[in-house]
């Protein structure tokens, strides 16, 4: 009998596992809220508060996507509030209360997914990051692509006002400049390298409305994870 429940408690029965340690991707589909969670650098339980430095890339980042005007870097850094608030939430994804454009002055920026239904109703600045295409490298690894799409209305792109001209690709610098060889505890080392992921890389992008942008292609490293998702 004892048995015979320790068979039934196996997640692939009637089927076994043939050998232990076998990649299952478990916990990979969290990756992109943890990667934009990283990129809004937020303050945490462990005391740590972000300083207003613009040799910070994610500081830099933070401002190109808040301030719409010229100059963004001369502001000042967003607060915590302000970031969240710049974060898609599928439960609200059209922002048409007053009490909602009171919470979201900016409407949603940042997106852990490849589409929204939401249209856009002001001219902004917009990053989705989602993952792209997955290798496995062994039974056991995986390199699996980390896909930035960032998109500015036209009329915004070039109004920095400064010798780094548009806004797009100083959004993407930021972005390799605070991942590329970090390792994200619990997930794995981010790398932009075409000999690491062929199809890493970035260029040019446009929508068929008033956008223009940027695609940035990294990858990661995936190992499989003990934790359990919540």
């Amino acid at each position: 009998m004892a048995e015979r429940q320790r068979r039934f408690d196996s997640p692939t029965y009637p089927y076994e596992r043939v050998e232990s340690g076998y990649n299952t991707m478990r916990g990979s589909e969290k990756i992109p809220l943890q990667i934009l969670s990283y990129l809004m650098d937020l303050p945490d339980a462990n005391g740590y508060v972000p300083v207003d430095d613009n040799d910070r890339p994610r500081v830099r980042l933070a401002k190109y996507l808040f301030y719409d005007g010229a100059n963004p870097l001369r502001q000042p850094l967003p607060t915590p509030e302000q970031k969240m608030s710049l974060l898609f939430n599928g439960e609200e994804p059209v922002l048409n209360t007053d009490e909602q454009k009171e919470k979201h002055p900016k409407g949603y920026r940042l997106y852990p997914q490849m589409y929204w239904g939401q249209s856009q109703l002001e001219a902004q600045a917009t990053l989705k990051c989602f993952l792209g295409r997955v290798n496995p490298t062994s039974p056991f690894a995986a390199k699996i692509g980390l896909v930035f799409e960032i998109l500015v209305n036209v009329n915004q792109e070039n109004t920095t006002r400064t010798d780094a001209y548009s806004r797009a690709y100083n959004m993407e610098q930021c972005i390799v400049e605070a991942l590329n060889g970090v390792n994200i505890t619990g997930v794995g080392v981010v790398e932009f390298a075409r000999n690491s992921y062929y199809e890493s890389g970035s260029r040019a992008i446009a929508d068929s409305g008033t956008n223009v942008g940027r695609e940035l292609n990294m990858s990661i490293d995936w190992m499989e994870s003990e934790e359990v998702p919540r």
